[in-house]
C-alpha cells in the first residue's frame, strides 16, 4: 500500500510539473507580449512627439520665408551676427567668455567660413534664428535642443546650457555629418522625416540620436533641415537596468546596428555607435536578429527554441528600432521544478504520516482487541455482557467465572466510555470548526483591507506627488500674471499717450499698426490675461483637491470639515460627471447642513466618499447602457441622472451623510451581500468587490459609526453614513 501511495505521489509530481510548464508558457507569452507592448509605447512616445514637432516647425518656416519674399534683411543680420577672425559668423562677440552667452533665452548661430554672405543666406539665417528662438523654449522639457540647418553649412541651434554654435570648431562642415546628409536628396529622395543612427556628439559629449526633416521650396530646392537631438543616455540606462527578473533587454536597428545591449556596451562605445550585429560573431545575437527580422507582426513573442528562450519584440515607431526582451525558458523550468518538488515532498511527508498512523491504529485498535477476542471467544458465544455466573465456586471454574465476569464488565464499561468520548470529541470538533470558520472570515477581511490599504496608500503618494509637481509651476505663473497685467496696462497707456502726442505717425509705423490690428490687441490682450488668471485659479483648486484626497495614509484622528472632503472627491470625479456619448450629464444636488468639525481619519473617509460616489456614477452609467434611460414610469418622461448628497447633525452627538442616486437600484438578494468582501455586481475586470467592504470597516470599525443602504429596484439607491462627532475612548491626537 505504501508503494502505491509513493507511486501516486511521484506521478502527481510529474503531472504537476508538465501541467504547470504548459500553463506557465501560455501565461508567460501573454504577459511578455503585454509587457513589451507597453514598454514600446512608453519608449517611442518621445520619438513620435519629435516628428509631430517637425511638421509644425516646417509649416512655420515655409510660411515665414514666403512672407519675406525677396527682402534683404542686411541690417537685422548685421545687428545679430558677428564675423569672427576665423571666417565664421556667430551671434556672440569673439574672444568673450562663452559662459556670458544666455543659451536659455537665445539660440546659438554658426555660419561656416565658406558660406557666401548673400541676401538669401541672410534671409534664411534670420528666419532660422527667429523660429528656434520661438519654438525651442517650448520644447526644451522634452528635447535637448531644436535646430535648423542650411545645406550651405549654417545652423541656428537652441540648446539650453550648451552654446553649440559658439563652441563649434571653425572647420565644422555639417553636410558631411550623418545628422545632415540623411536629409539630402541623395540619401532621402522621398523627402521624409528620418532618424540617424546612434552617435556620440563631440560638443556636449553625449550619446544621441537625431531626427531630421528636409524642407524644400516650391522649386524643389533643399533650403533647410529641421532637427531634434534626443539624448539616449537615460534610454540606454533604462533598457539595461529596468527589466523583468532573470531577463535582459536590447535595442537594434533594422540594418543590424546595435543600439543597446547589456553585454556589448563597451563595444558600442568603442565604435561610437557603429557596432553591427552582423559583424559581432555572436551566434545567439545573430539568431535573435534574424528571428526578429523574419517576423511579420509588429509586436509578438518568438520562440527561439535553439537557445531555449522567448523573444518579446516590439517595433519603436519613428527611428524604426526593435525593442527585444529575452526571456530564458529556464526561468519557467525552475518554477515548475520547484512546484513539482514541493508536491513530491508533501506526498512523502503524507506517506510517512500515513504509515505511522496506520501502525498506531493497527496496534491499538486491532492487535490488542483481537487478543482479547481470541481469549473470550470460547467463553462468550452470543456477546451478551449480562452474565450471571457463579463466582463463589472454590475451584478453577469460579476463578474462571470471576475472571470472565470481570472481563465482560470491563469490556462493557469500555464501550460506554468510548461512546461518551466520541460524543465529547464530536462537540469539540464542532466548536473547533466554528472557530476555524471565524478565523478564515477574519483572514479574508484582513486580506481585503491590506490590499485596499496598500493600493490607496500608493495612490495617495502618487496623487500627492503629482499635485506638488503641478502646484509649483502654477504658482509661478499665477504670481507673475499680476505683474504681466500691470506691465501690459502701462504699455497700453504709453501707446495711447504716444498716439495722442504724435497723431501723425510715419507710414511705416501706420502700416505696422494696421498689420497687427493694434486696436484689437489693446482690447483683447487684457481679456487674454484675465482668462489665463481664471485658468490658473482653476488649476490651483484642482491641485488643492488632489492634496486633500491624497491624505489617504494619515493615521491620526483630526477634527476636519467633511464638506471639504466631499467637495474634493466631487472635483476629482468631475470628468465622470460630464455628459458622455448617449449619456446625459450627471446632476449633483447638495443639501449641506451646518456640520461642526468631526474627529475622524480624513483620508479614510475620503476613500469612503470616493467608493460611494464612484458606485453611484457606475450605477447611473449602467442604467443608461442597459437603455433604462431614466424614464418616469408614470409620466413616460426622461429624467436626468442625479446624485443627491445630504448632510445633517443628529440628536445623539453624531452626523449623517446621505448619498443617493436615481439609478436602477438593487434587489434584496444583492443588498444582503453588499458589504461582503469580493462581492460585486460589476463586469469582470471593472470591480474587485472590496470597495464597500473596506468602506464598512472604515465607518463601523474605525469610526464606531454606521453604514447602511436603502434601495428599491428600478428606483434608485441611498447609502447612509452615521459617525460620532467626537471619538470618545480612541487613542488619537488631534492636530
Amino acid at each position: 500500500m505504501a508503494l502505491r501511495i509513493l507511486a501516486v505521489t511521484i506521478v502527481s509530481a510529474g503531472i504537476s510539473y508538465f501541467h504547470l510548464m504548459s500553463t506557465l508558457e501560455s501565461q508567460t507569452r501573454e504577459q511578455l507580449q503585454k509587457y513589451v507592448l507597453e514598454r514600446g509605447k512608453r519608449e517611442e512616445s518621445l520619438f513620435t512627439l519629435a516628428e509631430d514637432n517637425h511638421k509644425i516647425l516646417k509649416q512655420a518656416l515655409l510660411k515665414r520665408l514666403e512672407q519675406l519674399g525677396n527682402q534683404d534683411p542686411r541690417e537685422g543680420f548685421n545687428q545679430l551676427f558677428y564675423l569672427w577672425s576665423d571666417g565664421t559668423w556667430r551671434n556672440f562677440l569673439e574672444n568673450q567668455p562663452v559662459k556670458q552667452f544666455d543659451s536659455e533665452q537665445y539660440p546659438s548661430v554658426f555660419i561656416g567660413k565658406q558660406v557666401p554672405n548673400t541676401a538669401d543666406i541672410r534671409r534664411r539665417m534670420l528666419v532660422f534664428y527667429e523660429l528656434t528662438k520661438s519654438y525651442g523654449p517650448a520644447w526644451k522639457n522634452r528635447f535637448v535642443d531644436t535646430y535648423i540647418m542650411g545645406p550651405e553649412n549654417f545652423v541656428a541651434n537652441y540648446w539650453p546650457t550648451v552654446p553649440w554654435g559658439i563652441e563649434a570648431q571653425a572647420d565644422l562642415f555639417m553636410p558631411k555629418e550623418e545628422y545632415f546628409y540623411v536629409s539630402d536628396k541623395k540619401h532621402n529622395p522621398a523627402r521624409e522625416t528620418v532618424w540617424t543612427g546612434l552617435y556620440f556628439d563631440t560638443v556636449p559629449k553625449l550619446w544621441m540620436v537625431s531626427v531630421e526633416t528636409p524642407v524644400d521650396d516650391r522649386l524643389g530646392n533643399h533650403i533647410a533641415t529641421i532637427g531634434h537631438d534626443i539624448i539616449l543616455n537615460e534610454l540606454m540606462e533604462r533598457t539595461v537596468n529596468d527589466h523583468l527578473h532573470g531577463t535582459y533587454n536590447l535595442i537594434f536597428r533594422s540594418d543590424g546596428r546595435l543600439i543597446v545591449h547589456p553585454d556589448y556596451m563597451p563595444q558600442i562605445q568603442k565604435k561610437l555607435g557603429q557596432f553591427n550585429i552582423l559583424e559581432s560573431g555572436d551566434a545567439n545575437l545573430l539568431r535573435v536578429y534574424h528571428a526578429v527580422k523574419t517576423s511579420r507582426s509588429q509586436t509578438l513573442v518568438i520562440d527561439n527554441s535553439k537557445d531555449n528562450e522567448y523573444l518579446a519584440v516590439t517595433r519603436l515607431n519613428g527611428p524604426d528600432w526593435y525593442f527585444v526582451t529575452v526571456y530564458p525558458k529556464s526561468l519557467l523550468s525552475e518554477i515548475a521544478a520547484n512546484n513539482a518538488r514541493f508536491v513530491l515532498n508533501v506526498g512523502l511527508i503524507a506517506l510517512l504520516l500515513e504509515i505511522l498512523l496506520l501502525f498506531s491504529v493497527l496496534y491499538k485498535q486491532v492487535t490488542i482487541p483481537l487478543n482479547k477476542l481470541l481469549i473470550a471467544t470460547d467463553r462468550v458465544s452470543d456477546g451478551n455482557f449480562d452474565i450471571d455466573l457463579n463466582t463463589k465456586l472454590p475451584n478453577e471454574l469460579g476463578h474462571l467465572a470471576t475472571s470472565f465476569t470481570s472481563m465482560a464488565n470491563q469490556l462493557h464499561e469500555s464501550f460506554l466510555l468510548l461512546e461518551k468520548n466520541n460524543e465529547e470529541l464530536e462537540v469539540r470538533v464542532q466548536h473547533r470548526t466554528a472557530e476555524l470558520s471565524q478565523v478564515l472570515k477574519d483572514l479574508q477581511q484582513t486580506q481585503s483591507q491590506l490590499i485596499q490599504t496598500e493600493k490607496m496608500s500608493s495612490l495617495g503618494q502618487l496623487v500627492a506627488g503629482i499635485a506638488h509637481e503641478i502646484n509649483n509651476p502654477v504658482n509661478f505663473i499665477y504670481g507673475n500674471l499680476t505683474h504681466v497685467n500691470s506691465y501690459t496696462l502701462d504699455l497700453l497707456q504709453l501707446i495711447n499717450l504716444y498716439q495722442q502726442q504724435y497723431p501723425c505717425s510715419t507710414t511705416t509705423i501706420q502700416t505696422a499698426v494696421e498689420e497687427i490690428d493694434l486696436e484689437f490687441l489693446k482690447q483683447d490682450f487684457p481679456k487674454l490675461l484675465s482668462s489665463m488668471k481664471v485658468g490658473t485659479e482653476r488649476i490651483q483648486r484642482i491641485v488643492q483637491s488632489l492634496r486633500n484626497f491624497s491624505r489617504l495614509d494619515e493615521a491620526e484622528f483630526k477634527a476636519v470639515d467633511l464638506h471639504e472632503g466631499i467637495e474634493s472627491t466631487l472635483l476629482i470625479l468631475q470628468n465622470r460627471l460630464k455628459a458622455q456619448p448617449n449619456f446625459s450629464e450627471i446632476e449633483v444636488i447638495k443639501n449641506y447642513g451646518q456640520l461642526p468639525l468631526v474627529e475622524c481619519y480624513p483620508g479614510q473617509l475620503n476613500q469612503v466618499f470616493m467608493n460611494l460616489l464612484s458606485n453611484a456614477i457606475d450605477a447611473l452609467e449602467a442604467s443608461a447602457f442597459n437603455q433604462q434611460l431614466f424614464i418616469d414610469r408614470n409620466l413616460q418622461q426622461k429624467i436626468n441622472p442625479t446624485i443627491c448628497i445630504v448632510t445633517q447633525v443628529l440628536a445623539d452627538n453624531a452626523i449623517s451623510i446621505h448619498i443617493s442616486d436615481n439609478g436602477s437600484g438593487m434587489d434584496e438578494t444583492v443588498q444582503a451581500k453588499l458589504f461582503d468582501p469580493f462581492f460585486t455586481t460589476k463586469p469582470v475586470g471593472k470591480g474587485t468587490g472590496l470597495g464597500l467592504s473596506i468602506s464598512y470597516q472604515i465607518v463601523v470599525g474605525n469610526h464606531r459609526g454606521k453604514l447602511y443602504c436603502h434601495s428599491t429596484l428600478k428606483q434608485g439607491t441611498e447609502f447612509v453614513i452615521e459617525i460620532p462627532i467626537h471619538q470618545v475612548g480612541h487613542n488619537h491626537c488631534l492636530t
